[in-house]
This record gives C-alpha cells, structure tokens and sequence, in this order.
C-alpha cells in the first residue's frame, strides 16, 4: 500500500491535475516507448521480446517523478495486454509494484482515456518531496 497511495495521486497530478501540463505526441510504437521509460526507471520485464505493438495514437507527459501516458479509451485492452506480456499479471487492481518488478506501473480507463503512469521507486524524502508538490499543484489548480 505504500507504494500505491502514492503512486494514485501522483498519476492524478500527473495526468488531470496539472492544466498547464504540455504533452507530447508521441509516435509510432507506444510499446516500445512504455518499455523504454520502465526500465530506464529500474523496471525488470519478464520478457521485451515478441512484445505486441501498441497503437499510434497517443500522448505523454514527463516529470521528475515519472511519465504519464495518454491512450484513446477504446485502447485499454490493447495497453493491458502489453504491459502484461513485458511485466506479467498485475500485483494488484492498480497495476503493478515497485516490489514486483521494479517500479509502479498504473493503468486505468479514465474518461475518455486511457492512462498509463510509470514510476520509479523512491526514498522516503523523495516521496515527502513529491507530496510537497502535489500539495502545491493542487493549491494552484484550485484557486
């Protein structure tokens, strides 16, 4: 659980919270881009081979903390499917663990949406860190 409360608010801020958020559009494959991001965090997939390619159609946006990628809704069974077969079943309904393969992984229907967050694991400062500013993105986006 410590690793998922985190990791929930972090992917609102992330990917809702912030309205002055820039994303990129990314191109081509999102399988391999989604592959890239998790291990460059310290992610360790089962697999990277015969991996399924995963739409062209989507959006990212990066921080310190992590990577928010944007998927069309009608793309969640494709996403899952991928981050299946590169990280194994999920460790809980959230997605998967830091402890499981190395960093968190969230995936969820939002919207019109799909939505894939990959964290890296973090040290407690890093996390009361990453609370501070989430803290003060949401007091910005509320005034």
């Amino acid at each position: 659980m410590r690793f998922f409360t985190p990791l929930v608010v972090c992917c609102a801020v992330l990917l809702c919270g912030c309205g002055h958020a820039r994303y990129n559009h990314g191109r081509g494959d999102a399988g391999k881009f989604l592959l890239q991001r998790a291990i460059a965090y310290g992610g360790r997939p089962i697999t990277t081979n015969g991996l399924p390619n995963v739409g062209a159609d989507w959006r990212y946006v990066q921080d310190e903390w992590g990577v928010g990628v944007l998927f069309p809704v009608s793309q969640y069974s494709e996403v899952d499917a991928y981050l299946r077969s590169a990280f194994g079943p999920p460790s809980s309904h959230a997605g998967w663990s830091v402890r499981n393969v190395g960093v968190a992984i969230y995936l969820q229907r939002a919207g019109t949406n799909t939505e894939v967050s990959i964290l890296p694991a973090m040290s407690d400062e890093q996390q009361a860190r990453m609370w501070q500013k989430i803290g003060e993105t949401v007091k910005e986006n509320t005034k």
